[in-house]
């Protein structure tokens, strides 16, 4: 097996682990919330929660495009201009949090959120202190996102992802320590802060011990290095907010044309449909990094070869998933809402299509992402998703679709997409679509060609 095939093995494994991870936190946390806090405790703590995800936004997305960057830098045998990148960031990204929390420190005993956000059991201190300590725990995921960058450049990102996976559950099985022996909502996030402080000290420890060229300091540092990130990294928020106008404007819409039930009904055929999208996403995690390191040694061979095979491998599973959850979709469907909420096969199946429409473009989005060239792509999926809401909007006014008109919407909206990213990263790999779609029905040689990326 060739030094490329078995790190893309072993990051597809180590986004499972976190996937599955994930996916147990899930579970278990409410549950346990609900028995020793009682519901309403539960919702004020996660609403709380929700706020300080946006302080993760003062690096303008800095963190994940300088880790495309180093990335290509490292497999071109660049690593002085590498470490440019890294201590150039590290300074700006350093530096934003320590003004964000300054800010979340002298602004938190000012603001009523309390009352913005009608908490009821929690005291006003209370509300404040568990904000503070949540909102520096998210300002530390900055570094770690830059130190993972460094892991990832190195041909490590499995080391790095399940380093981090470890973090995650060793913080969720922690903090799980004082709720269940009674103490305050204050107390379990001091606990959740504490660990990911702890967490990131080993991360960084681990950072110094495996890759000895990344340095700490000022002394490697260019402006000239963070100009030229600016544009990809804002380009790169673009891409969870058009994410958020699919996902949430989508609901309000629905909401204000047809009212809640009709909320519930969507959201419970979307939330059934979505498990495809999930293992599309492990396929995207695991050959992002190699397509980052294909075009930094300029191996447009091996970065085709990963794009088709990437895409095919997403495409067949996501048709594999459709297929089950159009077959038994119905039956979770009742089970789930114990039957409060009413079936729409019809409903289920225009999502479904949505999923395997989305398939067509969705892994392929990896290329222009991976090398930070997806200032258009970003600029696409913005204008498709007011599209998608906007005919999603009309055709729920035709009496003959209402909810169904809503997913017709997202697909066309998908459609979209599909005509132009896949087009954009065809460009970018010098590949043509008659040969890309041709590949997509040519079973994939047992032996891939050597990669002319070190291992």
């Amino acid at each position: 097996m060739s030094s490329t095939k078995r790190r893309l093995v072993a990051s597809f494994m180590a986004n499972i682990f976190g996937r599955l991870s994930t996916t147990i936190i899930q579970i278990v946390s409410v549950p346990i919330y609900l028995s020793h806090w009682g519901a309403h405790l539960y919702g004020e703590w996660l609403l709380l929660s929700t706020i300080p995800t946006y302080f993760s936004l003062s690096d303008i997305g800095l963190g994940s495009v300088a880790g495309n960057e180093m990335t290509m830098l490292a497999a071109a045998g660049k690593l002085d201009e590498a470490l440019e990148v890294f201590q150039s960031v590290w300074i700006v990204t350093t530096t934003c949090s320590s003004i964000a929390g300054l800010l979340l420190f002298g602004l938190i005993w000012f603001i009523p959120l309390d009352r913005w956000l009608h908490i009821q059991q929690l005291s006003v201190v209370d509300v404040r202190i568990v904000i503070l300590f949540l909102g520096l725990s998210t300002l530390l995921t900055m570094q770690e996102t830059l130190f993972q960058a460094c892991f990832r450049c190195v041909g490590r990102y499995a080391y790095g992802t399940s380093m981090k996976t470890t973090f995650t559950l060793s913080s969720f099985m922690l903090i799980l320590v004082p709720v269940m022996l009674g103490f305050s909502a204050r107390w379990v996030a001091f606990t959740y802060m504490l660990v990911n402080a702890v967490g990131t000290l080993v991360l960084w420890f681990l950072l110094r011990r495996e890759i000895k060229w990344i340095k700490f300091g000022v002394k490697y540092a260019r402006r000239s290095a963070v100009k030229r990130l600016v544009s990809p990294a804002v380009a790169m928020l673009s891409v969870p907010f058009a994410n958020s106008l699919n996902l949430q404007g989508i609901l309000i819409v629905i909401g204000s044309i047809l009212g809640p039930t009709a909320v519930v009904t969507f959201s419970t055929a979307r939330t059934i449909s979505r498990s495809a999208y999930q293992v599309m996403q492990l396929v995207n995690n695991s050959v992002w990094p190699e397509v980052s390191a294909a075009f930094g040694a300029r191996n447009m061979e091996l970065a085709r070869k990963l794009h088709r095979h990437a895409c095919q491998l997403s495409i067949f599973l996501c048709c594999c998933v459709t297929l089950t959850v159009a077959v038994f979709g119905k039956y979770v469907w009742k089970l789930w809402t114990i039957g409060k909420v009413p079936t729409d096969p019809v409903l289920l199946n225009i999502m479904l299509a949505q999923l395997v429409v989305s398939s067509l473009w969705f892994t392929s989005s990896v290329i222009p992402i991976s090398i930070n060239k997806h200032q258009t792509m970003a600029r696409v999926l913005v204008v498709s998703s007011v599209v998608s809401l906007l005919l999603a909007a009309g055709l729920m006014k035709v009496p003959a679709l209402e909810l169904r008109g809503a997913a017709l919407g997202l697909v066309i909206g998908d459609a979209i997409n599909a005509f132009y990213i896949l087009r954009i990263s065809l460009r970018l790999l010098d590949d043509h679509l008659g040969d890309f779609v041709r590949s997509m029905f040519t079973l994939p040689r047992l032996r891939m060609s050597r990669s002319k990326v070190a291992a």
